[in-house]
């Protein structure tokens, strides 16, 4: 195994254990937020942990963000551990610091989960909640999105209803009506939430205590699932002609893509986490970008999804369906092959060395 795979962690509580330690290996200290309520997968507690490399009161920051999709955390935690391995506490250049915030949905990586405790997706998880978002496609679909149960019979009709929406809309309006985000069906995919989130008020409290005074701020957020395997593409909301594009391209180039303006394999998105941190950072100088990179056919990373809705709901990790479903969408958003992770790596190498450039 070559050093960039043994990046790359085995699971939740491994991962947690080498971003420490690569932290500490560098003299940095580790702040750890405790779950109040929720345990992983092996029965033990759950962080979200960040460390700041730099000086503490720099008006100029980079942040990177892994585990917002929780399962998508093997990606994003085996390139902050890996950075930290090869040398990134000393590239803060002088009066900027860097901020690694590891699995910001700690639950959704421990359990192999996309989602949060409440089936709640985090980076759907910032909307008004006195008077969410509709989504009135997903409505009409939702039945045939998340299935009562997982048989042949079942599947073929959903997929059925879903191919007739393709066949009249287009399969872009497919894939934004089902992955947009929805506030009205709790059991459903793609799922906003209901309130607040714990992992959206530990974010608040990370840009309160350790992004606290930043003026001028670069933040990527690791993300696995659409795409090619193996292929990227950052993703920003900001529209072209805005300054923020004009910033984001400048740093990372054709790479960029605007998910608002219909450039992206993204369609746009509510209730993001890029949306909340430009209202937070309102006034000061954001440019934000998550670094998408592919892994399965979006026919498999969504019934894999599927799948594992149904299988939380409706039943527990003695059903004997548990380890296969697992291991289905662990696949669809961390495919565990050497070809894929070096592919990732330099994909996340690239990006985060743009961006250092970009605040020195």
């Amino acid at each position: 195994m070559s050093a960039i795979e043994h990046h790359f962690p085995h699971d939740y509580r491994e991962a947690r254990h080498a971003f420490i330690a690569a932290a500490e290996a560098n003299d940095l200290g580790v702040t750890s937020r405790l779950h109040p309520t929720e345990t992983g997968a092996d029965g033990k507690p759950l962080f979200l942990d960040t460390t700041t490399i730099g000086e503490r009161d720099a008006k100029t920051a980079l942040l990177l963000i892994s585990g917002t999709h929780g399962v998508e955390g093997y990606f994003g935690s085996g390139v902050q551990t890996g950075l930290l391995r090869e040398g990134l506490a000393q590239r803060a250049a002088k009066g900027t610091k860097i901020v690694l915030l590891h699995a910001l949905n700690p639950f959704g990586f421990s359990w192999d989960r996309r989602v949060n405790e409440d089936n709640a997706d985090i980076n759907r998880n910032f909307a008004d909640f006195s008077n969410p978002p509709r989504n009135a496609a997903y409505d009409e679909l939702a039945d045939a999105i998340a299935l009562p149960d997982l048989s042949r019979d079942t599947m073929k009709a959903a997929n059925a209803r879903l191919r007739a929406y393709s066949d009249r809309h287009g399969a872009f309006k497919l894939q934004e009506a089902i992955s947009a985000g929805q506030y009205h069906h709790p059991d459903g995919i793609y799922f906003g939430g209901e309130r607040e989130s714990w992992s959206h008020k530990m974010l608040q409290d990370v840009f309160r205590e350790e992004l606290k005074g930043v003026k001028k701020l670069v933040a990527i957020d690791f993300h696995t699932g659409l795409g090619e395997s193996g292929a990227a593409e950052m993703i920003t909301e900001d529209l072209p002609g805005s300054a923020a594009y004009s910033r984001a391209r400048a740093i990372w180039g054709d790479t960029l893509q605007s998910s608002e303006a219909g450039e992206s394999i993204s369609p746009p998105l509510q209730g993001t986490v890029d949306k909340a941190v430009a209202h937070w950072m309102r006034g000061k100088e954001l440019t934000f970008a998550a670094l998408e990179v592919g892994t399965r056919s979006t026919r498999d990373v969504f019934n894999a999804l599927r799948r594992d809705n149904w299988l939380h709901l409706n039943a527990g990790p003695n059903d004997p369906e548990w380890a296969a479903v697992k291991r289905e969408i662990r696949d669809a958003f961390f495919p565990d092959t050497a070809e894929w992770k070096r592919s990732v790596w330099d994909h996340a190498s690239k990006a985060v060395n743009a961006a250092l450039a970009a605040i020195a």
